[in-house]
């Protein structure tokens, strides 16, 4: 008589779905995509802890005990470290996103100061006595015209001075006892002058100063 043998236990197929959908939602957790975790990880988690009561109702307390702890306590961990992770990769590409505006701004800012200098700049060409005469006639027109614009003043040194910085200031005679201030001149110009000579000055128009027209920035010009 053939002798008929039951196996002594069933398989903990639950329990062990439980460990292998633990694990797909883990890496859910850990995926730095939007809504990952919480689309996908969460309800997959959800499932895991399922089974894992399957398993221990089916083949005891031990059979799915560790599974349902880990979706409890350990998975709410790793969806934080996940999150973590997501914020700063976003901070990372935002950073660099930033960086390469900024470099481009300065790139551009390089570039259009370069394109500026390559331009030449078109002065107003005026003698230093049409500059003192336009400012005695009408000021207010005067700086309309030449205040903060570029000029190109002619006129005979009548002075050679210093300012209260020890910087060069040239007058130039623009008639009886009046004169058009020059200032801006490097040391090293300003030493190769002399009164009488005639010069002409690359300036930007500076207003009047004491009743005399007056510019800065300037430089000689052959």
């Amino acid at each position: 008589m053939n002798a008929t043998h039951s196996s002594g236990a069933q398989p903990n197929t639950a329990g062990k779905a439980a460990w292998i959908l633990l694990a797909i939602a883990w890496i859910c957790f850990l995926l730095p995509l939007p809504g990952s975790g919480v689309f996908i990880g969460w309800p997959i988690n959800l499932v895991s802890f399922i089974l894992a009561i399957v398993a221990m109702s089916k083949g005891g307390t031990g059979k799915g005990l560790i599974q349902l702890l880990l979706s409890l306590v350990a998975s709410p961990v790793i969806y934080f470290i996940g999150t973590m992770l997501f914020v700063g990769a976003v901070g990372a590409a935002a950073d660099q996103s930033a960086k390469s505006a900024a470099a481009g701004k300065a790139v551009s800012k390089e570039v259009a100061m370069k394109q500026a200098d390559a331009v030449p700049v078109e002065r107003i060409a005026v003698t230093a006595t049409e500059l003192y005469n336009d400012y005695k006639a009408n000021e207010i027109a005067a700086n309309a015209r030449y205040k903060g614009k570029p000029l190109l003043i002619t006129g005979t040194v009548s002075a050679i001075q210093s300012d209260l910085l020890d910087k060069p200031l040239i007058q130039l005679a623009a008639g009886d006892f009046v004169t058009v201030t020059i200032s801006g001149l490097s040391v090293e110009e300003a030493s190769e002058l002399s009164k009488g000579s005639r010069i002409k000055a690359a300036c930007i128009g500076n207003g009047e100063l004491l009743t005399f027209p007056a510019t800065r920035d300037c430089t000689l010009q052959d």
